[in-house]
């Protein structure tokens, strides 16, 4: 049990890494992409992100940002459970001389460092009473500790830098904004 436990724990780590891992894919067409204003951009990059859709993710990257990836068939369960709580308000735009566009918007997510402070100990526990517990056993334990902490949030106000590429708004992801999207986990946070 204690190995299964650490298995998910494990996934749910890979899951914090899928927000920062990269890759290369074809771009996306303008009809796809709804992003007349930077602001729009940043709302539509994490819309996608709540919705655990790396393609749509893609389309408010660019090619080389930590976000984008040419993997947008794989299961990403404990990814989606991790992002759909996320809630932002974007707070001012500003445009610079240079033409990049400083986005500030205020992230909230579940505060997962609880959540998996909380999910190890009930993961311990029930090994003492079941050694065989299951892989969908352990998952449902991980939604039930998050359901349990849906109030312990963790909020942080992120500055994204957004620029026209091939005249589409695209959102410069931050390791600032990795965490905050994982619920202030990090790969830092795994060392």
């Amino acid at each position: 049990m204690i190995k299964k436990v650490l298995l998910l724990f494990a996934s749910v780590m890979m899951a914090v890494g899928m927000t920062a891992c990269g890759g290369s894919d074809s771009g996306s067409s303008e009809e796809e992409q709804n992003n007349n204003a930077p602001e729009t951009a940043v709302a539509s990059l994490l819309d996608a992100v709540k919705e655990g859709d790396q393609e749509k993710v893609n389309q408010y990257v660019t090619n080389d940002d930590t976000m984008h990836s040419e993997n947008t068939e794989s299961d990403i369960t404990q990814a989606k459970m991790m992002f759909e709580n996320i809630t932002y308000n974007v707070e001012s735009v500003n445009a610079d001389t240079e033409g990049i566009v400083i986005v500030t918007v205020d992230i909230t997510n579940i505060d997962m460092a609880k959540v998996m402070q909380e999910y190890m100990q009930k993961g311990m526990a029930a090994a003492v009473g079941n050694p065989d517990i299951t892989e969908d056993e352990a998952m449902a334990m991980l939604q039930e500790t998050m359901e349990e902490n849906k109030e312990n949030t963790i909020t942080k106000t992120i500055d994204l830098e957004v620029t026209q590429v091939d005249g589409e708004w695209k959102v410069k992801t931050t390791d600032e904004l990795n965490s905050i999207l994982a619920g202030g986990l990090s790969e830092d946070n795994l060392q």
